[in-house]
């Protein structure tokens, strides 16, 4: 489940991040080089897979960055057919997932 969820992701972070760093540069704005920037996500999805909430739990320190991983997960998802047993009480499923960016 969690690799066809990362396969996902890939393809929509690496959209996601071209177009943030796009506007970055034409900002005339850069990323600190040789840092990593890591966006942690807090991901719940209700029990077909259905996304409901994406929150930061820790940013990356650009805003832009944090805001690509939050969209990211939003065009990725919904990831359906969870396996049983992952969701709590409530029946969501809580993911922590990191996004880093090495410059």
């Amino acid at each position: 489940y969690f690799q066809r969820i990362r396969e996902r992701l890939d393809i929509a972070w690496n959209r996601r991040l071209r177009t943030q760093l796009s506007k970055l540069w034409k900002k005339g704005r850069t990323l600190a080089a040789q840092m990593e920037h890591t966006t942690r996500l807090l991901v719940t999805l209700d029990p077909t897979g259905k996304i409901v909430r994406v929150q930061v739990i820790e940013d990356s320190g650009t805003f832009d960055l944090d805001q690509a991983a939050i969209r990211a997960f939003n065009d990725a998802g919904p990831f359906p057919n969870p396996p049983q047993g992952i969701a709590d009480a409530d029946g969501q499923i809580q993911i922590r997932w990191d996004f880093v960016l090495k410059t």
